[in-house]
């Protein structure tokens, strides 16, 4: 049974890996793309994003985890894009006529 665990977790963890790195391979990729910059800020914010996620839920094991660890991770990361959204939106409101 342990053996079995052993064999599964190492499999999650490779699959995990490749779904990164190819993750990569398109972020570099679209970093590559002439023109349009804002459709290719966009895109590497969203797959970061996802990058970020990923990582989160099977690098740092939250997905076996309790709610309550969970949250706990989860809640203080999103302060930080609170914040960003809240400067921004002040930048934004400031330069208005």
């Amino acid at each position: 049974m342990e053996e079995a665990a052993r064999v599964s977790q190492r499999k999650r963890s490779a699959i995990t890996f490749l779904v990164l790195l190819a993750l990569t391979i398109l972020e570099v990729a679209v970093s590559q793309i002439a023109g349009h910059h804002r459709a290719v800020v966009t895109a590497l914010v969203g797959l970061a994003i996802v990058q970020g996620i990923v990582q989160i839920i099977y690098f740092m094991h939250l997905r076996w985890e309790s709610r309550a660890l969970r949250l706990y991770v989860l809640v203080p990361l999103a302060f930080p894009v609170i914040y960003a959204l809240v400067l921004i939106a002040d930048g934004i409101w400031r330069r208005l006529p």
